[in-house]
């Protein structure tokens, strides 16, 4: 069953675009120098068994570093997400695999409030998003869905409200 488009997920979409034009422009980090940038970049890992597409990457080709940064729409939490975190550590594995740059930590830019939040990669984060790969692969196996959140509010917005036990 396809998973629905929310209206979050328009919204983001838009904001995502904007950020796209505007932000050549700008820097992103205001530490970093202007970094080569890139944007919509496509990565996939046939061991994680695992496909993104980067919002943007900063690359620093003297250091052979590179960062990847995920745009928000809106304000940025007094805590970052699990989720928000997860999906930048994601990211930074497949830059290492496919791209062979280090990546010391990734970036969230809350466009609604203007803010950007550092995410540290460090091992024991990597090892939780690796486990996290391992527990969806065994979803996707044995098609057992897992107990819904405790937290309803989160069901509010959710691509797969319509196949969840709690719907």
């Amino acid at each position: 069953m396809p998973q629905s488009t929310t209206i979050k997920e328009l919204k983001g979409r838009k904001a995502h675009e904007d950020f796209t034009k505007k932000s050549p422009r700008t820097k992103i980090v205001k530490d970093f120098p202007m970094l080569k940038r890139k944007y919509n970049l496509s990565l996939s890992s046939e061991n994680l068994n695992f496909r993104t597409v980067l919002d943007c990457l900063l690359i620093n080709d003297s250091k052979k570093e590179a960062f990847p940064v995920q745009v928000k729409s809106g304000l940025k939490p007094v805590q970052l997400y699990r989720s928000q975190k997860s999906q930048v550590l994601a990211e930074a594995l497949l830059v290492q695999e496919n791209l062979d740059y280090a990546v010391p930590k990734g970036f969230i830019k809350f466009l609604g409030s203007n803010d950007l939040a550092e995410v540290p990669i460090q091992d024991e984060e990597i090892t939780r998003v690796m486990e996290s790969f391992k527990d969806i692969r065994t979803i996707l196996e044995t098609e057992h869905m897992p107990e819904p959140t405790e937290y309803i509010k989160r069901c509010k917005d959710c691509c797969y409200l319509n196949i969840c036990r709690r719907a």
